[in-house]
């Protein structure tokens, strides 16, 4: 937990820095692996919702067929429970990783405190420690929990929507996805423009 740009420690490039942060997790892997699992399986029940719908409407709505429709209420509510217990599994160990990351950041930033030599703590501001000690760490917090877990949420939907998409109708699906390239490349221009700011 040192400034990169302390003398006394050598200089890291930003990817380094994020890949240390990101060490943290090694610790928990089993909650993380767990919060990602999750995370897949909420993303295939997102996936199966609209199929139940759209086989509702031709099978039960559209034919008037009482008993197909009464068979995908109900399998409309059993995906509602089995989502809704899937992202609670998911938010919780996401959470619980992410507050222990910073938890053994915070530890290992007072351990590092305590055996800096005196002329150090003669020097340093108290807010300057107080700030990295609670804000630096929540930031890195937040990264290693909720930014990723959504960065990452969001590329498997994509890839999912895009499977069910081609699978429905290749022409249509490919048509859409043609689309894709252009959101990212638009996204990381204004990264480039947000993130300075």
């Amino acid at each position: 937990m040192t400034s990169s740009s302390d003398p006394q420690f050598p200089k890291q490039t930003q990817t380094q820095l994020i890949l240390r942060c990101f060490g943290y997790l090694r610790r928990h892997r089993k909650l993380t692996a767990g919060a990602y699992l999750m995370m897949v399986l909420v993303d295939i029940v997102s996936m199966l919702n609209p199929q139940l719908i759209r086989w509702t409407i031709d099978n039960g709505i559209s034919a008037g067929n009482r008993a197909a429709l009464t068979l995908a209420v109900g399998l409309l509510l059993v995906l509602v429970i089995v989502k809704g217990f899937f992202t609670y599994f998911e938010g919780r160990w996401t959470e619980i990783t992410s507050q222990n990351v910073a938890y053994d950041m915070r530890n290992e930033l007072q351990r590092k405190i305590t055996l800096l030599s005196f002329s150090f703590h003669d020097q340093a501001e108290a807010g300057d420690l107080l700030s990295r000690a609670v804000q630096d760490v929540d930031r890195i917090r937040f990264l290693t929990g909720r930014a990723t877990f959504r960065v990452i949420e969001g590329m498997v939907l994509m890839v999912l929507t895009a499977g069910v998409m081609i699978w429905m109708n290749p022409q249509l699906g490919l048509l859409a996805m043609i689309a894709m390239p252009l959101l990212v490349v638009q996204s990381l221009r204004f990264g480039r423009v947000c993130r300075p700011l």
